[in-house]
C-alpha cells in the first residue's frame, strides 16, 4: 500500500511528538530518583510512585509542636484541652457495653477526648468487640471523638480468678500492671494532650459532667471514692488503694526491707492508714483531701505529672508498686494528690 505525503508528514510528526513526550516522562523519572535514596528502611524504590510517596513522607516527617502554651486549668473546657482516657484491657468483653455507654455519656465535647486501650493476654474477643464500638463511634456524622486507639502488648502472665487476689501473689501481679500501664501510657500520649485519665472498664457509674467537676479541682492528681455497687444497696468501699499514710503507718515502714511491699484490705499485714473510703462522704462533692496513694479506678492526671517522668513502677518504691507507687513517685516530684471522699462513683460487684 502506497502511503501519501500528507500521511507520511503526519506520521513523522506524531513520531517527534511521542519522541518528546517519552524524554519528557524520563526526565521527570531522573529528577525524582536524583531527589531520592535509592534504597530505605523498608527496601529499594522500584517505581516512580514509590519514589513520590517516599519523597512526600520525608516532607510530612518534620513538625513542631510548642508545649510552653500546652495548659491544664480549671477551665479546661473553655480553654479546648485535650482529655486522654487510658483503659488497660484483659478479657473485657462482658463491660465494654457499659463502658462505652458511660464514656459517650460525658459532657466533655467529644472532639477534644481521645481514647486509648491496650489489651493484654485476653482469651475472648475483647479486640474485636472494642474494634466494633470504635466503627460505631468515629462512623457518626457528629460527635466523633479526636481518636480511638488499641494497642495489644501480651505480658505472658497469667492467674486463675483464685489466685488473683492471694496476697502472697499481689507484688507480681500488680508489677505486671504497672508494665502494662507504662506501655499504654508510652504509645498513647500525643503532644496536644493537657489531661491523661485512667478509667477501669468495669467501672459501672458515675456522673457525666465528672472531667470538669475533677478539672476545676485544679490539682495534680485527683481521684472520686469508689465504692462498690451491691444489689442490697449497702455501702461498701471499692477502691483501698487512696489513702493517707499515719504516725502509726509511717511507724510500721521504718524496720521493713527495701523490697517489702505494701498493700491495702489484707489482714496478713495490716498497714494502719486512713483510707477514703473509710472517710465522711456527707461533705460538698468537691471537699478535698490529700492523699499519699491512689488506685486507678478513675483517676485524673495532668499530663505534665506523665511527661516529667511519673510513672507506674513495677519495682518496689516507698514500698509500693504500680498506682500506689505512682503517687509517691509523683509527691516525691512535689506534685499535688488528692481525692475526693464525697464524690461517689461505683465498681461492678465481680467477686
Amino acid at each position: 500500500m502506497k502511503l501519501s505525503t500528507t500521511t507520511v508528514g503526519s506520521i513523522r510528526s506524531n513520531k517527534r511528538f511521542l519522541a518528546i513526550i517519552v524524554a519528557m516522562a524520563l526526565g521527570l523519572m531522573f529528577t525524582v530518583f536524583s531527589m531520592v535514596p535509592l534504597s530505605t528502611c523498608h527496601g529499594t524504590i522500584r517505581t516512580v510512585n514509590s519514589a513520590q510517596a517516599l519523597s512526600s513522607d520525608a516532607s510530612q516527617q518534620m513538625s513542631f509542636a510548642n508545649l510552653n502554651h500546652l495548659t491544664a486549668s480549671a477551665s479546661a473546657r473553655d480553654n479546648k484541652e485535650h482529655v486522654l482516657i487510658l483503659t488497660p484491657l484483659k478479657n473485657a468483653v462482658p463491660y465494654l457495653d457499659r463502658y462505652f455507654e458511660l464514656v459517650d455519656r460525658l459532657t466533655y465535647p467529644k472532639h477534644l477526648i481521645s481514647l486509648a486501650f491496650l489489651v493484654s493476654d485476653t482469651t475472648d474477643e475483647t479486640v474485636d468487640e472494642l474494634q466494633r464500638h470504635a466503627r460505631e463511634l468515629q462512623s457518626r456524622w457528629s460527635n466523633r471523638y479526636h481518636s480511638i486507639r488499641i494497642f495489644e502488648k501480651d505480658f505472658k502472665f497469667e492467674l486463675t480468678e483464685e489466685e488473683r487476689h492471694k496476697y502472697e501473689l499481689q507484688p507480681k501481679r500488680r508489677s505486671f500492671m504497672a508494665r502494662s500501664r507504662n506501655y499504654l501510657l508510652t504509645a498513647a500520649l500525643t503532644e496536644e494532650i493537657s489531661w491523661v485519665l485512667w478509667l477501669d472498664v468495669d467501672v459501672v457509674d458515675y456522673p457525666e459532667t465528672i472531667l470538669e467537676d475533677l478539672q476545676s479541682v485544679d490539682e495534680d492528681i485527683v481521684v472520686p471514692n469508689c465504692l462498690l455497687q451491691r444489689g442490697d444497696g449497702a455501702f461498701w468501699g471499692y477502691d483501698k488503694n487512696n489513702w493517707q499514710e499515719t504516725p502509726e503507718s509511717l511507724e510500721k515502714q521504718k524496720d521493713l526491707p527495701e523490697d517489702f511491699v505494701l498493700l491495702e484490705g489484707y489482714y496478713e499485714f495490716l498497714t494502719g492508714r486512713y483510707l477514703m473510703v473509710d472517710m465522711p462522704t456527707h461533705n460538698p462533692p468537691l471537699t478535698k483531701v490529700p492523699l499519699d496513694g491512689v488506685g486507678a479506678t478513675f483517676t485524673l492526671v495532668k499530663a505534665q505529672v506523665h511527661r516529667e517522668g511519673a510513672n507506674f513502677p513495677s519495682y518496689p518504691f516507698q514500698h509500693q508498686v504500680e498506682t500506689e507507687g505512682f503517687a509517691k513517685m509523683a509527691k516525691a516530684m512535689g506534685f499535688s494528690v488528692y481525692g475526693l471522699p464525697s464524690y461517689i462513683i461505683e465498681h461492678i460487684f465481680n467477686g
